[in-house]
């Protein structure tokens, strides 16, 4: 049996995965004006195929690791929910 305790943890933590997915979101919206360019420029950026000025290195890292935070996230987030809808809660 499902307890009341466990329903409250879970929603919890919902929540605290969809307010950071929002917070990596905004960075990566921030990142894209700033560069002029898409998330999507991330896969060509890890084969090293893109000419990028040295100066923004430390903003493509950033950029490339929130990047990954936000797939790991958004996992972490439909694991709750999956466990969300197999209690039917």
């Amino acid at each position: 049996m499902h307890t009341v305790e466990f329903k409250i943890s879970l929603l919890q933590e919902l929540k605290v995965c969809g307010n950071t997915i929002k917070r990596i979101v905004k960075f990566l919206d921030m990142m894209e004006r700033k560069q002029k360019s898409t998330t999507s420029f991330i896969k060509e950026y890890r084969k090293g195929t893109l000419d990028r000025e040295k100066e923004f290195q430390d903003d493509y890292k950033a950029w490339e690791s929130s990047y990954e935070s936000l797939i790991q996230w958004q996992d972490l987030e439909r694991r709750y929910q999956e466990q969300f809808h197999i209690m039917k809660i």
